[in-house]
């Protein structure tokens, strides 16, 4: 008796089945081509206008394709021939184009293969539709979203400097905010309505879309098995011959020698918290011994010191630490083929000759600002999370963890932080908390703001509120400040401006020269508020020790191209302070999850505990697999590594040092009057649970304009301070309507 009978015919190729085939290996060398190349446009800037052979290749590769649509839905003889012909007369320009495409992308010769990877992956995700019914319709829909997001990834590169990468859908909130800023309200609105035309277009073509033959031959899908088992092998082995590579620091090597599409697809693969091997509480308490053991000998040695220099261990004594991030900071004159008026840091300079300097090895580049805030506060390294994650989202959003913060409030600090921008961008305002801050002053709790001309506050702001945050309290303090000032984008038109630093003797061209123009005014800038901070700690009678590090390089074209001889991994460092400092300790390379260590160490305060891990294990030789299992079981492993004492609650986060206070809201006319203290400008009143569009007069005085029919029922007057997304960030006490 026979169970399956075995059908030859339903295995035979036919004219269907090879059409769909080669409509499928064609397609996807097309999407292949403008991912690739609109990727690298991001990274580079170079620009449409300026790579126009590459643009009319890709022009040239849809003309083909449509042909070929209109081949295969003419089912004759002579239209398969005139197909073939018009392929064979295209086949030189096909090869010019990739011989183009290949030198634009700039990728070493044995990278190729890694391309070749990425073809097969976009195969594999467009072969589905041998599978399906509504095959052209599946085809629209897949080749949109490949190429929506590598669009999405061409202008979050230009804005940032490094690629899209999965960990961005935890801030995509924020990135719609700074699109509406970056392209303007009408691109914004021009790009809404051609995405809303194409999902018009999609559910029509999902509405028309003639059903075809499900499956034309059996044989397409054995050829799937094989693709699909064949594209494994191939990345195994590409694994293994470690010709795949991954640069933790460097998102735009990363993606571009991988390839766009593999490289977004492992951004969100990398999220799975593999188990370092290795991890097991046995191997975790023995690392444990070995720290504490250190951290013993290391304190034992500092008293033996602190007796012989007579110092005491008083809490008085202790100094006041500061921290000051600067935005895209780095020496612009170690960029090649420029010069300049004068130079551009001369405060900086003076701190890298006469004090502790050295280059910080930093966890992205060109963008990424809370990455680095988080490698520097919690002494934990990037490298072992995945592309681009921002941990305040991922992490701080739902734990606590150790930091700079938590440590020096434990002997006895206020700790504060710092940020001339939006108090929840990054999810700063809950992240703080989660590391144990006690006050964080963002934008919104400011008054006297200047802007750059490309809307991003001024630096100089922020002297003010270190002051401020020095003199809060009685004890000593913590202030981690973070500048934006020096944030891209850089017009590539500047020269419109009159700055006092003029590019001088350069074969740039003329928009590369117009950015640094434009960076080197503004870090100028940044520059003069380091002047004005240490200016503060020289006149203050509390020791106080302070460091200033760029977070990453800035997202020049210059540098996004070729790198203009500039290491982009690194930026500079310098530690001043108003005292003497008892150390041997020089500067020189570190990388940023090492500068907690480094400046509590000079400070001479307890260690938390990281930086005891730092202290204790940096010249051993399996430092980095230590490193890496204790992240792992801190982060999401089963928490050996840290004693009870040493885990810490949630801070009840303070925004801004001063109260923002209503003192009466008196009717006059048809005004409500307000009045209070530290009012903004971001100060919005609320009656009655209702947004009032606010008159800011002063800082003691807002007022609301409404109809005396309006006033008679109001019960409750509040106000907020408004943050991103138009979140209240903090509220004031409540009052009632006086006559």
């Amino acid at each position: 008796m026979k169970f399956f009978k075995f059908d030859k015919a339903k295995f035979k190729p036919n004219k269907s089945s090879m059409k769909e085939l080669i409509y499928l290996v064609y397609i996807s060398f097309i999407i292949f081509i403008i991912t690739e190349v609109v990727s690298a446009m991001g990274t580079t800037r170079f620009g449409y206008i300026q790579n126009s052979t590459i643009c009319i290749g890709v022009g040239i590769l849809l003309s083909i394709l449509f042909l070929t649509l209109f081949v295969f839905k003419k089912d004759k003889r002579n239209y398969y021939i005139g197909g073939f012909v018009l392929f064979l007369i295209m086949t030189p320009l096909i090869k010019y184009i990739w011989d183009k495409f290949y030198v634009f992308l700039d990728i070493p010769s044995d990278k190729i293969w890694c391309l070749i990877l990425d073809y097969l992956i976009i195969l594999l995700l467009l072969s589905p539709l041998i599978l399906l019914k509504k095959k052209v319709f599946y085809t629209v829909l897949m080749s949109s979203i490949l190429m929506i997001l590598s669009l999405c990834n061409y202008f979050v590169s230009i804005f940032r400097g490094i690629p899209l990468a999965y960990s961005d859908i935890y801030c995509i909130n924020d990135g719609l905010s700074l699109a509406k800023d970056f392209l303007g309200q009408n691109k914004l609105i021009f790009i809404v309505i051609i995405v809303a035309m194409l999902l018009a277009f999609i559910v029509f073509l999902f509405m028309k879309d003639k059903r075809e033959v499900r499956i034309t031959s059996y044989t397409n899908i054995i050829i799937l098995l094989v693709l699909i088992g064949g594209t494994y092998s191939y990345y195994i082995n590409l694994v293994n011959s470690k010709t795949l590579i991954y640069y933790s620091a460097n998102m735009v090597k990363t993606y571009r020698y991988n390839g766009y599409v593999y490289s977004t697809l492992e951004s969100g693969l990398r999220f799975i918290r593999f188990k370092p091997d290795n991890y097991n509480q046995e191997s975790i308490v023995a690392i444990r011994k070995e720290v504490d053991s250190k951290t013993q000998t290391n304190k034992e040695t500092a008293v033996a010191s602190s007796k012989l220099t007579k110092i005491s261990d008083n809490s008085s004594n202790k100094p006041n630490i500061l921290f000051v991030q600067l935005e895209g900071f780095m020496d612009p004159m170690s960029i090649d083929k420029v010069m300049y008026s004068k130079d551009p840091i001369p405060n900086f300079r003076k701190l890298q000759k006469n004090g502790i300097s050295g280059k910080m090895k930093t966890p992205s580049i060109g963008g990424g600002t809370a990455r680095t805030e988080f490698e520097v506060m919690t002494g934990l390294d990037l490298e072992f999370l995945t592309d681009g994650e921002v941990p305040h989202y991922t992490i701080l959003g739902h734990e606590t963890l150790n930091s700079v913060a938590s440590t020096l409030k434990k002997q006895g600090y206020s700790t504060h932080a710092i940020h001339n921008n939006q108090g929840n961008f990054y999810n700063r305002n809950k992240a703080y908390s989660s590391l144990g801050y006690d006050t964080y002053t963002s934008v919104e709790y400011m008054d006297n703001v200047e802007r750059t001309e490309t809307n991003w506050a001024k630096d100089t702001v922020l002297t003010k509120y270190i002051k401020e945050c020095l003199e809060s309290s009685k004890e000593r303090d913590l202030v981690f400040t973070i500048s934006v000032e020096g944030h891209s984008p850089y017009p590539t038109n500047s020269d419109i401006y009159n700055f006092p630093i003029k590019v001088v003797n350069s074969s740039l061209s003329k928009s590369d020269q117009n950015q640094i123009y434009y960076y080197i005014n503004k870090i100028h800038e940044s520059d003069e508020f380091i002047g004005d901070v240490i200016d503060l700690v020289d006149s203050l009678d509390e020791d106080t020790i302070v460091v200033f590090y760029g977070d990453h390089t800035p997202a020049l074209d210059l540098l996004n191209r070729d790198g203009g001889n500039v290491d982009r991994t690194t930026t500079p460092y310098a530690i001043y302070s108003n005292f003497d400092l008892n150390t041997d300790f020089k500067g020189g390379d570190i990388s940023a999850y090492q500068m907690s260590t480094i400046m509590l160490s000079l400070a001479g305060v307890d260690l938390g505990p990281m930086e005891n891990v730092h202290k204790s294990l940096s010249s051993k030789q399996d430092y980095k697999k230590d490193l890496e299992l204790i992240q792992y079981d801190i982060l999401f492993g089963e928490d050996y590594y840290l004693n009870e004492d040493e885990k810490i609650k949630p801070s009840n986060l303070k925004m801004g040092t001063k109260d923002i206070k209503i003192e009466s809201a008196v009717l006059q006319d048809n005004q409500i009057c307000i009045k209070g203290k530290n009012f903004t400008r971001k100060s919005t009143v609320f009656i009655d649970g209702k947004e009032k569009s606010t008159m800011y007069v002063d800082k003691n005085t807002l007022r609301v304009y409404c109809g005396e029919d309006n006033t008679k029922d109001i019960k409750n007057i509040v106000v907020k301070q408004i943050g991103l997304h138009n979140i209240p960030l903090s509220t004031t006490n409540t009052v009632k309507l006086s006559e």
